[in-house]
């Protein structure tokens, strides 16, 4: 019987870009969603935020009968699985992440929203705000503001520290590239300790973006760990 594996995409990404992942992991049934704002999908009514997006894992997971799943999270998508995994028990039975950046503080959440204005993106990096444009729909520059948002309020109320994670007793690997530039390794290590399960693995030539990540390699130390 195959084991169900949810992927949970990253920050101004969506459930798309895991297709070329999803053809490297057959072994797995595979799921995956967009969170709300995400891939056209409407901004919830609730709100915008870690909170929102793994209430929405919640529903997703009950909805589909996935209780005992294992998660994969990439960079944002990591970080709203362990924060479900804060609140609930027996819903995820793994997590693996990548690429997920665990400190945040008033100058980090400055530091990643520093360029985040839409209209200086769509001066600067044309190239890009029409794949933003393509991915998300006409709201794509509603979700960097909202995004930017909340890195903000991360920054100054981060939902993952010590306590937390110390409270998350299922296995959790802390994968990052040696090319990541958005999250280190001091930070990536420091929160494997924290879990009372967790592991640090970090991946050769594997830099930040998913879409340049090499999913080859990526499929097989995913199959190694979960």
């Amino acid at each position: 019987m195959k084991k169900n594996l949810i992927l949970l995409h990253g920050a101004l990404g969506s459930e798309i870009l895991f297709d070329p992942l999803k053809e490297h992991l057959s072994n797995y049934e595979i799921y995956s969603l967009n969170f709300s704002g995400h891939g056209g999908k409407p901004f919830s009514e609730e709100g915008f935020g870690i909170e929102i997006f793994a209430s929405e894992l919640e529903a997703y997971i009950l909805k589909h009968k996935l209780e005992g799943c294992s998660v994969f999270g990439y960079s944002m998508g990591g970080y709203v699985a362990l924060h479900l995994a804060t609140k609930t028990s027996g819903l995820i039975n793994q997590i693996v992440t990548l690429g997920t950046k665990f400190s945040w503080t008033p100058e980090s959440g400055a530091k990643e929203t520093s360029k985040m204005n839409p209209e200086l993106m769509e001066e600067k990096i044309p190239a890009y705000t029409q794949v933003l444009s393509e991915r998300h729909g006409k709201e794509w520059k509603a979700l960097i503001y909202q995004t930017a948002g909340m890195m903000i309020e991360l920054g100054e109320t981060p939902l993952l520290n010590e306590e937390t994670l110390s409270a998350i007793d299922i296995p959790v690997s802390i994968m990052r590239g040696d090319q990541d530039h958005m999250v280190s390794e001091e930070e990536s290590k420091q929160a494997a300790i924290y879990l009372p399960k967790g592991q640090y693995l970090e991946l050769i030539d594997i830099p930040h973006p998913i879409e340049k990540v090499n999913v080859s390699l990526l499929s097989i130390e995913l199959k190694n760990h979960l």
